[in-house]
Protein backbone atom coordinates (compact mmCIF):
# COMPACT_ATOMS: atom_id res chain seq x y z
CA UNK A 1 0.00 0.00 0.00
CA UNK A 2 1.12 3.45 -0.96
CA UNK A 3 -0.25 7.01 -0.52
CA UNK A 4 -0.61 8.95 -3.20
CA UNK A 5 -1.57 12.81 -2.39
CA UNK A 6 -2.20 16.30 -3.63
CA UNK A 7 -2.81 18.97 -0.93
CA UNK A 8 -4.01 22.07 -2.82
CA UNK A 9 -3.35 25.45 -1.50
CA UNK A 10 -4.93 28.20 -3.29
CA UNK A 11 -5.49 31.09 -0.44
CA UNK A 12 -3.07 33.60 0.89
CA UNK A 13 -3.64 32.58 4.38
CA UNK A 14 -0.98 31.68 6.80
CA UNK A 15 -3.88 29.47 9.06
CA UNK A 16 -4.41 27.53 5.80
CA UNK A 17 -0.98 27.34 5.78
CA UNK A 18 -0.40 25.68 8.76
CA UNK A 19 -3.37 23.34 8.46
CA UNK A 20 -1.62 21.85 4.88
CA UNK A 21 1.75 21.58 6.76
CA UNK A 22 0.27 20.04 9.15
CA UNK A 23 -1.92 17.69 7.54
CA UNK A 24 1.22 16.07 5.36
CA UNK A 25 2.89 15.65 8.48
CA UNK A 26 0.47 13.72 10.27
CA UNK A 27 -0.08 12.00 6.85
CA UNK A 28 3.87 11.07 7.87
CA UNK A 29 3.32 10.40 10.98
CA UNK A 30 0.08 7.89 10.37
CA UNK A 31 1.99 6.27 7.75
CA UNK A 32 5.09 5.05 9.14
CA UNK A 33 6.27 2.36 6.85
CA UNK A 34 4.43 3.01 4.27
CA UNK A 35 5.47 4.74 1.02
CA UNK A 36 3.82 8.07 0.62
CA UNK A 37 4.24 10.60 -2.28
CA UNK A 38 2.94 13.93 -0.80
CA UNK A 39 2.50 16.98 -3.06
CA UNK A 40 1.57 20.56 -1.72
CA UNK A 41 0.48 22.24 -4.92
CA UNK A 42 0.19 26.49 -4.31
CA UNK A 43 -1.22 28.81 -6.57
CA UNK A 44 -3.64 31.80 -6.97
CA UNK A 45 -2.61 34.33 -3.98
CA UNK A 46 -1.18 31.45 -2.15
CA UNK A 47 2.08 31.25 -3.71
CA UNK A 48 2.82 34.56 -1.73
CA UNK A 49 3.18 32.24 1.47
CA UNK A 50 6.22 30.57 0.18
CA UNK A 51 8.21 33.73 -0.69
CA UNK A 52 11.20 33.36 1.31
CA UNK A 53 11.08 36.68 3.00
CA UNK A 54 7.91 36.51 4.20
CA UNK A 55 7.30 32.70 4.98
CA UNK A 56 6.60 32.29 8.57
CA UNK A 57 6.89 28.74 8.26
CA UNK A 58 9.97 27.80 5.99
CA UNK A 59 11.16 25.76 8.76
CA UNK A 60 8.54 23.49 9.02
CA UNK A 61 8.40 23.05 4.50
CA UNK A 62 12.37 22.63 5.02
CA UNK A 63 11.75 19.41 7.31
CA UNK A 64 8.92 18.66 5.39
CA UNK A 65 10.59 18.46 2.48
CA UNK A 66 13.81 16.45 4.16
CA UNK A 67 10.69 13.91 4.47
CA UNK A 68 10.60 13.76 1.14
CA UNK A 69 7.27 16.30 0.48
CA UNK A 70 7.02 18.28 -2.45
CA UNK A 71 6.47 22.23 -2.55
CA UNK A 72 4.86 23.36 -6.55
CA UNK A 73 4.32 26.73 -7.09
CA UNK A 74 2.62 27.88 -9.97
CA UNK A 75 4.44 30.18 -12.38
CA UNK A 76 1.23 31.98 -13.65
CA UNK A 77 0.63 32.71 -10.21
CA UNK A 78 3.95 34.00 -9.31
CA UNK A 79 3.74 36.32 -12.62
CA UNK A 80 0.24 37.39 -11.65
CA UNK A 81 0.72 38.09 -7.91
CA UNK A 82 4.28 39.58 -8.33
CA UNK A 83 6.17 36.61 -6.94
CA UNK A 84 9.78 35.95 -7.98
CA UNK A 85 10.34 32.54 -8.84
CA UNK A 86 14.28 33.06 -7.35
CA UNK A 87 12.54 34.58 -4.03
CA UNK A 88 11.02 31.09 -3.02
CA UNK A 89 11.78 29.06 0.01
CA UNK A 90 15.03 27.01 -1.62
CA UNK A 91 13.22 23.95 -2.74
CA UNK A 92 10.41 24.67 -4.14
CA UNK A 93 9.49 23.70 -7.80
CA UNK A 94 7.90 25.72 -10.11
CA UNK A 95 5.54 24.06 -12.65
CA UNK A 96 4.03 26.26 -15.68
CA UNK A 97 0.01 26.33 -14.27
CA UNK A 98 -1.34 25.17 -11.44
CA UNK A 99 -4.51 24.00 -12.75
CA UNK A 100 -2.74 21.70 -15.39
CA UNK A 101 -0.64 19.69 -12.74
CA UNK A 102 -3.62 19.31 -10.46
CA UNK A 103 -5.55 17.36 -13.63
CA UNK A 104 -2.25 15.45 -13.94
CA UNK A 105 -1.89 14.06 -10.20
CA UNK A 106 -5.03 13.56 -10.22
CA UNK A 107 -4.97 11.43 -13.10
CA UNK A 108 -1.88 9.66 -11.97
CA UNK A 109 -4.03 8.41 -9.01
CA UNK A 110 -2.79 11.43 -6.24
CA UNK A 111 -5.95 12.00 -4.00
CA UNK A 112 -7.17 15.15 -4.21
CA UNK A 113 -6.91 17.46 -0.53
CA UNK A 114 -8.18 21.10 -0.04
CA UNK A 115 -7.33 21.95 3.55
Amino acid sequence: MSYRVVFHLDADNTDIFALGLGNAGNLLKAAQGTECDIVLLFNGPAVRLLDGARCTRADSVRALQEQGVRFRVCSNAMRSFGGDIEALVPGCEPVPAGVVELILLQQKGYAYIKP
